[in-house]
């Protein structure tokens, strides 16, 4: 059964990675990375900070793919692939 304290803290989460998301979205953008890759990146390396979930399939692909990248925007996490 779920707690209120257990609820609350998933809303806490989710609020933290979406701020937390939108941040690296921007600066994904802002090193040449197309608006809907950023956005899925993002999502993915905030939810790895945030709740320490791995990427999905998808996810890795384009983390491999635009490497370079994320780590001019200084993102890129040693775990993440």
């Amino acid at each position: 059964m779920t707690t209120t304290a257990t609820l609350s803290r998933r809303q806490e989460y989710n609020t933290d990675i979406k701020r937390i998301g939108l941040a690296y979205w921007q600066l994904l953008i802002k090193a040449g990375i197309p608006k809907t890759d950023a956005r899925q990146i993002a999502a993915a390396i905030a939810k790895f900070d945030i709740v320490q979930r791995s990427p999905s399939g998808e996810q890795k692909q384009l983390i491999s793919q635009f490497s370079p990248l994320i780590c001019r925007a200084k993102l890129w996490r040693t775990d993440l692939l």
